[in-house]
C-alpha cells in the first residue's frame, strides 16, 4: 500500500520511517481491510498531552482505492477517536500540497508551507483543526 502512493504522496525514502512508526505506535492505529482481507487503508493518531494536540499520523489509502470515500471515512474515525479525549483542543497533521483540499473539507486549515520539504515538488503543509470545527 505504501509503495502505491510513491512518488505522488510519499518518497520511497520515507518507507523506513513508516516501518519504524509501525514498530512503536504512539497511539491508536486503524487498518481498513477489503472483503478478502487485503489492507486498503490505514492511519492513526497520537496525543501530545502537554499541548492538547492530537496528531494524525501516517494516513493513506491504496492508490487503486482512492476516490471511494475510504480516506474520508478513515479520517473521520481518527478525528472522532482523538476528540473523545477531553484534553484534545486541536488536531494537527503534516501533508503534501496534493491533499490540502481533502483536509480543508474536513475542517482543517493550513498554518505553514515548506516548499520541497519532502522532495523536489513535494511540499510539507502543516494543518490544524480546532476541536469544535465542522466538516463540509
Amino acid at each position: 500500500m505504501f509503495s502505491s502512493n510513491v512518488p505522488e504522496f510519499f518518497r520511497q525514502e520515507e518507507r523506513s520511517g513508516f516501518e519504524s512508526f509501525l514498530d512503536a505506535l504512539p497511539g491508536p492505529y486503524l487498518v481498513l481491510l477489503d472483503g478478502e482481507g487485503a489492507v486498503v487503508g490505514c492511519g492513526g493518531y497520537a496525543l501530545r498531552e502537554r499541548s492538547g494536540t492530537a496528531d494524525l499520523c501516517w494516513g493513506m489509502v491504496h492508490r487503486e482505492r482512492q476516490g471511494e470515500g475510504l480516506g474520508r471515512a478513515l479520517t473521520v474515525l481518527r478525528l472522532e477517536g482523538a476528540l473523545q479525549d477531553p484534553r484534545v483542543t486541536e488536531v494537527a497533521l503534516e501533508t503534501s500540497q496534493h491533499t490540502v483540499g481533502f483536509y480543508e473539507r474536513l475542517g482543517f486549515r493550513a498554518t505553514s508551507v515548506e516548499p520541497d520539504a519532502y522532495a523536489p515538488g513535494l511540499d510539507r503543509v502543516r494543518m490544524v483543526r480546532s476541536a469544535g470545527a465542522r466538516s463540509e
